[in-house]
């Protein structure tokens, strides 16, 4: 019996866009910089991955950002790398009906959330407190073995059910290697694709998880 959901962030309860940030950084260089040398910094060598496994601080980032692209101005700086969000209605809707407690199992690093927590504060409210489960705090990325754990840890520390099978939560992820990685945990899953709503109505309807 389900006894839980946890519900993946990006492309789940929003759109968001990689290519906007360095689209907005490029804009402020003050030295040579193209959209594309701005991804390569960020995103090809794994800047990203390192802020949301905890590995990089999020201030070092920003200076080290601002020096390369030559940007002084790193409050500036910091929007543009963060304001990438747009709220899927739809979902958003269709996650505040959900009735088992809820869990948020984000890759996300503390920039964005900064912006997530202004902009998605009303259905954050509708998680189960302490349920946010975010790569920089548990200290690896999903598909890590490592973050499954986590997050069954966390759901049997918030249900107060230290034998919970992992088969009792149900895990929403837009990702098929994250969902085939929950899988292979023993979870339940549900790969949530093009956002398919209506897909994922009938799958939480069918788990009873609606009210």
């Amino acid at each position: 019996m389900l006894a839980a959901v946890a519900f993946d962030f990006g492309n789940v309860l929003c759109r968001f866009s990689h290519q906007q940030a360095c689209d907005q950084i490029a804009q402020l260089a003050t030295r040579d910089a193209t959209p594309e040398c701005v991804r390569d910094h960020i995103y090809t060598q794994r800047r990203m991955d390192q802020l949301e496994d905890g590995r990089l601080n999020p201030d070092l980032f920003l200076a080290e950002l601002g020096d390369r692209f030559g940007i002084s101005d790193l409050e500036r700086l910091r929007r543009a790398y963060r304001t990438i969000f747009q709220r899927v209605e739809p979902t958003c809707d269709l996650i505040a009906r959900v009735q088992l407690p809820k869990l948020l199992a984000s890759n996300t690093d503390p920039l964005h959330w900064e912006e997530i927590s202004v902009l998605f504060g009303p259905d954050l409210d509708h998680f189960t407190p302490r349920g946010l489960v975010r790569s920089y705090d548990v200290g690896v990325r999903k598909p890590d073995p490592r973050f499954y754990a986590g997050l069954l840890d966390r759901a049997r520390d918030l249900l107060a059910r230290p034998d919970l099978p992992a088969e009792s939560l149900l895990f929403v992820d837009d990702m098929p290697e994250n969902c085939e990685a929950a899988l292979a945990c023993g979870l339940q899953v549900h790969c949530h694709l093009n956002h398919d709503t209506a897909t994922l109505a009938q799958v939480l309807a069918r788990h009873g998880a609606l009210a």
